[in-house]
């Protein structure tokens, strides 16, 4: 394993973007393949027919977000500089306005956009999208909430910086799996 990570990190070092792409990417299909087997075992034949396409479709998502969330964490680190651990108020003021930051901006975007290339992607009409969204959007950012600010409080805390999209990939292959579940129903 170490040798697995040691690699990823040369790699992410040598081209970060399309790294964080390639691994946003494949995460995200994971997901998805994990919400349509779950999916497949609530079926009354409990036979997995896969939908490939879809899987593209999370797979291309993921790698077209990793970039953005790259350049987001960036930003957000040099908006809200975090000092020393030992300096425990200060770095808690500047962690909390990183997750609040990320929570009230980026993740309401996040969400509407997801549902929208969602859509456009499966070939449906933007009133297809907005029907989507009136549906869906609420429920999932406040699924969201109850997620996130956990995850990113450990990521934006803790994970160096070149870490942060793979760490949240990870989180996210469950996410994924949820939202792919949302979005399929």
């Amino acid at each position: 394993m170490k040798a697995v990570l040691r690699a990823w990190t040369a790699l992410a070092q040598k081209s970060p973007i399309l790294t964080l792409a390639a691994t946003n990417g494949i995460l995200g299909g994971v997901g998805d393949i994990l919400a349509q087997t779950a999916e497949s075992k609530n079926r009354h034949d409990r036979r997995l027919n896969w939908d490939h396409r879809r899987t593209i479709r999370f797979v291309t998502w993921g790698a077209v977000c990793a970039p953005i969330f790259h350049k987001w964490y960036l930003f957000l680190n040099r908006c809200f500089p975090l000092p020393a651990l030992h300096r425990r108020s200060a770095f808690a003021a500047a962690l909390a306005k990183r997750v609040l930051a990320d929570q009230m901006i980026y993740a309401p975007v996040g969400i509407a956009a997801f549902f929208v290339a969602m859509n456009a992607m499966e070939g449906h009409s933007w009133a297809s999208a907005k029907a989507r969204l009136s549906e869906y959007y609420w429920p999932t950012l406040a699924a969201n909430y109850t997620v996130w600010p956990a995850v990113q409080s450990i990521n934006f805390g803790f994970i160096p910086t070149i870490y942060r999209v793979p760490f949240c990939s990870v989180v996210s292959i469950f996410w994924n799996a949820f939202i792919s579940w949302t979005n399929a129903r």
